[in-house]
């Protein structure tokens, strides 16, 4: 298979022309324009596919602990509790057939949307407001029995995990390993050099005072370990399977799927993959 053939979002020409013409001239200034994007969500239109979940489930209009709005979709059943949360520029409506399958057969749904994504999508914002809106959401809903996140919404679940939340199971899909490997490889595809990533990370320790290491899942997992089921796409192209495999030996216990051809974000419609979450879950 030729994984120029999997499905994943280009970064536009002009953008990267900009960031290569930016960082011969001066490591500052593209490090400025870097963080502009980084912190933008990209906005894209939700698909008509994704609009019956929507509809159909009870919609929450919350506030992080920040007074920063999120929503969550819920479908109410009988059975255990799953949080879901979306990566970024995502949607938490992505799950839509994650979601539909497991309520079908019991499941009680939270869907997240984190703050400045889908319908809210807007302004610049970063991962612990994804954590902030998870906590926000245990406290509204109580105890979750089960979490699936994707891309970086699998590390923003661990980071709740610091918060003194717990998931006896956990999925994550198509996320990084460490917020290293997120910065390097967003320079990277905008045709910026390890200088800048260095620079980037350097600025979200000091503005978040936060520990890059300390916030990344290939850490955290080691200190928090609920049961891990990871999932990855080989020809991911937005988030190299590497960090699933670095997951995988670092998360003990860990259970390990790996896909082909199904990318970064096919792969939360693939019939194998609901049926592998609800065998882990159910047994």
């Amino acid at each position: 298979m030729n994984p120029e053939s999997i499905p994943s979002f280009k970064i536009p020409k002009y953008i990267r022309q900009t960031a290569q013409f930016l960082n011969a001239v001066s490591v500052n200034w593209a490090t400025k324009f870097a963080l502009s994007l980084f912190f933008k969500p990209l906005p894209f239109p939700i698909p008509e596919r994704e609009k019956e979940m929507r509809s159909k489930a009870v919609k929450h209009e919350l506030l992080t602990k920040n007074a920063k709005e999120f929503l969550v979709f819920e479908l109410k059943a009988e059975g255990p509790k799953v949080l879901m949360i979306h990566g970024w520029s995502g949607r938490a409506s992505q799950f839509h057939e994650i979601a539909e399958h497991l309520h079908s057969q019991g499941f009680h749904i939270i869907a997240v949307e984190a703050p400045e994504h889908g319908e809210l999508q807007g302004n610049r914002t970063h991962m612990l407001s994804f954590v902030d809106a998870l906590e926000e959401s245990c406290k509204r809903f109580g105890e979750f029995d089960y979490a699936i996140g994707h891309s970086l919404g699998g590390m923003a679940l661990f980071n709740v995990l610091s918060r003194n939340q717990w998931f006896d199971k956990m999925v994550i899909i198509g996320s990084p390993a460490n917020i290293s490997n997120v910065i390097h490889d967003f320079c990277e595809k905008v045709n910026l050099d390890e200088r800048v990533a260095d620079g980037i990370i350097a600025y979200i320790e000091k503005r978040y005072n936060l520990s890059e290491q300390e916030a990344s899942s290939d850490y955290l997992c080691q200190l928090y370990r609920p049961e891990g089921l990871i999932i990855h796409d080989l020809y991911d192209q937005d988030v190299p399977v590497e960090n699933a495999r670095i997951m995988h030996s670092k998360w003990r216990g860990s259970k390990y799927m790996e896909t082909e051809g199904l990318g970064h974000r096919r792969v939360l419609r693939d019939p194998t993959v609901m049926k592998a979450i609800y065998d882990f879950f159910k047994n």
